[in-house]
């Protein structure tokens, strides 16, 4: 028998084990109180560097008196165990934010209840999250595992980015008083693009199309051709462009550079036409006229509605609306840039989630 054929026999969760022990590595730790940011973005998903920065930044504001940590989430097996060993009682562990809890990305949701399961003793603060679920038996199986994980840790804040997520949170964990379940915007929402890294160019007559082909796409084939054509009538120049660049084990000059280089494109555009969550907040943040249209879950929807019904550079699109677009292009397009010290919603909104992670 050839190595491939006695590779395929072993299960994978004893491949993942046997990949653990012979990685592992020690981490250099700093004495004084630490928090830990887990599952830090390494791969080319600019959404989710920009929650790793916009979450390590965050915490650097409001935790002076602690060193933030990020632990990358390609190195989470490999250093999970040294953590472990030096970790001490004061120390604060959160996990990143996003759009990655429930059955969509189980890799990650795995390693999300690992971490949990690691640590007992600590503070466990999930940074803002979309769940997804739906009637399936696999979402079913794998609310039932969230629950038991996390139900079973004594202290533990889940924060929902919007309010579906936290409404379904709330039922899930409505007999467990130890889990805190809270609502606050997407922790990008706590930045703004100086601080996040861009260059101030708004000289452009480039409009861009960020959207998706992938599985969380809503828009028909008829519907991607009027956009097309909406976009083509207007007489500026379109660049496709996304916010996934891939690419894994990135460096973290690597990953900046990806989100640098994205928000000054995006503060060069004229217009931003989107159906990514943080195609839409990195629009924001560099100050360009949006125009939002729904993904195939509630994320962007309910984040428009919860914390952005009113913002002045923004217009989201119902998928029965896409036929009328060109009249909401044509309004964008007459409005001026805002300022690349502009956060889309107030600071304050996020005092919940500082009083998760500043212990008294």
């Amino acid at each position: 028998m050839n190595t491939t054929a006695i590779k395929k026999l072993i299960p994978l969760r004893l491949k993942k084990h046997l990949v653990t022990y012979m990685g592992a590595r020690d981490l250099p730790l700093p004495s004084s109180n630490r928090c830990f940011i887990f599952l830090a973005a390494d791969y080319g998903n600019i959404g989710d560097i920009a929650i790793s920065y916009a979450q390590k930044q965050y915490l650097q504001h409001v935790m002076t008196d602690y060193e933030v940590v990020s632990v990358p989430i390609s190195q989470t097996r490999l250093v999970l165990n040294s953590i472990k060993q030096q970790i001490q009682q004061r120390d604060i562990v959160t996990i990143i934010g996003g759009g990655n809890m429930g059955s969509s990305y189980p890799d990650i949701e795995e390693l999300r209840q690992l971490v949990i399961n690691t640590f007992p003793a600590n503070r466990i603060v999930c940074f803002p999250q979309t769940l997804d679920w739906s009637d399936s038996a696999k979402s079913k199986r794998a609310l039932h595992r969230i629950v038991k994980v996390y139900a079973k840790h004594p202290d533990i804040h889940i924060f929902a980015r919007e309010s579906m997520t936290a409404a379904k949170l709330i039922k899930l964990f409505a007999e467990y008083s130890n889990v805190h379940v809270g609502l606050v915007p997407d922790i990008v929402m706590s930045a703004n693009a100086a601080v996040l890294g861009t260059t101030n160019d708004v000289e452009s007559s480039t409009i861009l199309r960020c959207l998706r082909d992938d599985k969380e796409a809503a828009l028909s084939g008829e519907q991607y051709a009027m956009i097309d054509k909406a976009l083509a009538d207007t007489g500026y120049h379109i660049e496709k462009t996304d916010t996934h660049a891939g690419g894994s084990q990135l460096d973290e000059a690597h990953c900046k550079k990806l989100l640098t280089d994205k928000l000054s494109q995006f503060r060069a555009a004229k217009l931003v036409v989107t159906d990514r969550l943080h195609g839409m907040i990195l629009c924001l943040l560099s100050g360009t006229p949006c125009l939002v249209l729904p993904n195939s879950n509630h994320k962007i929807r309910q984040t428009q509605l919860d914390w952005l019904r009113n913002h002045p550079r923004l217009v989201f699109l119902e998928l029965d609306e896409v036929a009328e677009i060109s009249k909401h292009i044509d309004k964008l397009l007459y409005l001026s840039h805002g300022t690349m010290t502009e956060s889309p919603v107030h600071i304050n909104e996020y005092h919940d989630l500082e009083k998760s992670v500043v212990i008294i």
